[in-house]
């Protein structure tokens, strides 16, 4: 499918969406909600090179979706999910592929035990992990993003990832202040049951103050690394004191796949809530390769302005350092290969939703 066809496709969503909300409107038993978010920036970044440009999600990705629900009877719904990402600069698919709805597609059934979910989706390891992130596990300026990282880890190593295709989800209710998710996406590769199987779980235990996690993902690679299976361990928590909210997480990642090398991830964050209007915010993450010496350091300060419940000024400073011969790069920071360089970049958006 071309992207014209994509856009014409969305937009023809988009139209039934309305109709099906007009719908609704006369039916108590079925809604459908049309969302979105429209964010850009204008940056200055400095690692190798400096470079300035307009980007797009710096705040929080460029969307729109549907929300679909159906009451089935007996406290029982159907649920659906459709989320396409976009390129506000220059009006783009986000993910450059031609998928329709990259960002979330699903399909599934809610009840007082929870939900499941059919499609592509979030892994229970993301949710633990945005519930701690302030900065949202951002794509483009999240220190959380070092955890993707497999510099140094070997060849064939299979980063940590939050989406995945042909998932199969259950999410439970809150169990008091307890909460569980788990997944499995099959790689669905004919004769070889494992390969590209990737699975995975949450445990969560949240108040309004305190907040503790523990998460897993699974995920087993292709014929090229005989199907061997990377783990990714995540720990963290955090503490509201009053308007501030003070966390850390610890990450470990590893496989017994040969000539790869284990790795460990430490994060802080950090959030304040000045004003009803303002938030300050800062996140820092550190990885040490072990038995390499590649140990890069990812800083993300920002601060946001609601200039209503819809809209919101804000601006990001994130700064890179790396380890001699390292080039892990955060916010695309242009830093060349092995060479070691840092990098640090500011910029000012903002951020409408609807």
């Amino acid at each position: 499918m071309g992207t014209r066809s994509i856009w014409s496709a969305c937009i023809g969503l988009a139209v039934l969406s309305s109709q099906a909300s007009a719908y609704s409107s006369q039916t108590s038993s079925s809604n459908m909600l049309l969302f979105g978010t429209a964010d850009a920036s204008i940056e200055y970044a400095k690692g190798s090179q400096s470079v300035v440009k307009m980007r797009e999600g710096e705040g929080a990705a460029s969307r729109f979706g549907m929300l679909g629900s159906e009451d089935l009877g007996g406290g029982l719904k159907a649920i659906m999910t459709l989320e396409a990402g976009f390129n506000i600069d220059t009006g783009t698919e986000f993910f450059g592929n031609g998928t329709l709805f990259g960002r979330q597609a699903f399909v599934g059934l809610s009840n007082g035990w929870g939900e499941v979910r059919f499609g592509r989706q979030y892994s229970p390891a993301f949710y633990a992990l945005l519930k701690l992130d302030p900065f949202s596990l951002n794509g483009q300026n999240s220190p959380f993003n070092i955890f993707s990282s497999v510099s140094s880890q070997g060849t064939g190593y299979v980063p940590y990832t939050s989406r995945f295709n042909n998932a199969v989800q259950y999410l439970s209710q809150d169990l008091g202040p307890f909460s569980f998710a788990a997944f499995a996406a099959p790689g669905e590769v004919p004769g070889a049951t494992s390969t590209g199987l990737s699975f995975g779980a949450n445990v969560i235990y949240e108040t309004e103050k305190a907040l503790l996690f523990y998460a897993y993902l699974g995920q087993r690679g292709g014929a090229a690394v005989d199907s061997a299976l990377f783990n990714n361990h995540f720990v963290g928590g955090s503490y509201r004191f009053g308007p501030v909210r003070l966390g850390g997480v610890f990450e470990m990642a590893s496989s017994k796949f040969k000539n790869t090398n284990a790795a460990r991830g430490y994060g802080l964050t950090f959030s304040w809530d000045v004003t009803t209007n303002d938030v300050f915010k800062a996140a820092a993450t550190k990885r040490h390769v072990i038995g390499a010496s590649d140990s890069p350091l990812f800083v993300t300060v920002g601060w946001d302005h609601s200039l209503s419940k819809r809209t919101t000024l804000y601006t990001r400073l994130v700064f890179v350092d790396n380890s001699a011969g390292g080039s892990t790069t955060l916010n695309a920071i242009p830093i060349d290969p092995k060479s070691g360089a840092s990098g640090r970049s500011i910029n000012f958006g903002i951020t409408h939703r609807f």
